[in-house]
């Protein structure tokens, strides 16, 4: 299979038309090679019925390179994220650039205090109005953490924040296949519907891997509920340069697209041209601090090369910003 550089525009490149051939090259080798661990037991059943090889024990997936690229082929190139009110639709993969809030702050300064505390289920309502208020921002990512909440029914809480404060497309968060599908079911309760969800789906689930080359459980079974359901899902890497991956950003970039493509391919397994959006926040690690700095100059290069990346797969793609 060949893909194009058709959708190749002008702009921030920080890779040659080569540069890619050879990221991808390098990642269909690494997955058929080495592979990714996938933990959860019900995706690699679908991963090995699919061809792969998997190695039971130390639950290594292989993946043939013709199964990844027609995985990569079936993705949509384009897709509209739905509101639950139409004029806040908006189109993925139509050479626009769309926005939304960044996700999930633990800690913000009090508005009426000015001090540093915890954030709680009424801070992100109040985020979810504030945003819904800016024609700017088309979606609205979970911006901070509801950590007054039972965490097991931290999702829950949320969920229903956000619904209650936006009518905007929402990329929620799920810690697993049951939050999963009980979120999808407080989404048909709103559409009215099964069928209405998964004609006009106006959320997203994300998940994200585990650098390097993981996958876990509740991560597996998150995009296999949403496939199911037929709903966007975003699968966002967050590779840490020089901590959880290599010390070269092409190094780190290969290992990341590895994760990604290993989570479009159990996507297209469960439902074949389901919406995935191919995502990444990854960044360098601050060496002195063993933290991951998201202002870091790094962090915008791979979003160029995430922007470059998707544009030769024809698959939407969402990055951190700076």
């Amino acid at each position: 299979m060949a893909f194009t550089f058709e959708k190749e525009t002008t702009g921030y490149k920080i890779l040659t038309d080569q540069n890619i051939i050879d990221i991808h090259n390098a990642t269909m080798e690494l997955m058929e090679t080495f592979g990714v661990k996938i933990f959860g037991q019900e995706a690699r059943e679908i991963y090995e019925k699919a061809g792969c090889s998997v190695d039971w024990e130390s639950q290594m997936v292989r993946f043939p390179r013709k199964l990844v690229e027609w995985a990569i082929e079936v993705t949509p190139g384009t897709f509209t994220m739905c509101g639950r009110d139409p004029k806040d639709d908006f189109v993925l993969g139509d050479g626009e650039v769309s926005f939304t809030s960044f996700g999930t702050g633990l800690q913000m300064f009090d508005l009426e205090t000015g001090e540093l505390r915890d954030t709680d289920t009424e801070d992100l309502g109040n985020f979810a109005r504030f945003c819904d208020a800016i024609p700017e921002i088309n979606a609205f990512t979970t911006a901070v953490a509801a950590q007054d909440a039972p965490p097991a029914l931290k999702d829950f809480y949320e969920a229903e924040a956000i619904f209650q404060n936006t009518t905007k497309h929402a990329i929620l968060d799920a810690e697993n296949g049951h939050n999963a599908k009980a979120i999808i079911d407080m989404g048909i309760a709103i559409a009215g519907s099964e069928e209405a969800l998964r004609e006009r789906p106006f959320f997203t689930l994300c998940m994200c891997p585990n650098s390097p080359l993981e996958i876990h459980d509740g991560a597996s079974q998150v995009i296999i509920e949403t496939a199911k359901a037929g709903l966007p899902v975003s699968i966002l890497s967050m590779g840490l340069t020089g901590g959880t991956t290599p010390a070269t950003l092409s190094g780190t970039f290969v290992v990341t697209n590895a994760e990604i493509l290993a989570g479009i391919v159990l996507a297209q397994l469960v439902h074949e041209g389901n919406p995935v959006i191919y995502g990444s926040s990854t960044t360098v690690m601050d060496m002195r601090r063993a933290t991951s700095p998201v202002g870091a100059p790094e962090h915008g290069m791979f979003g160029a090369m995430v922007a470059q990346m998707g544009k030769y797969y024809d698959v939407v793609t969402k990055v951190g910003g700076t």
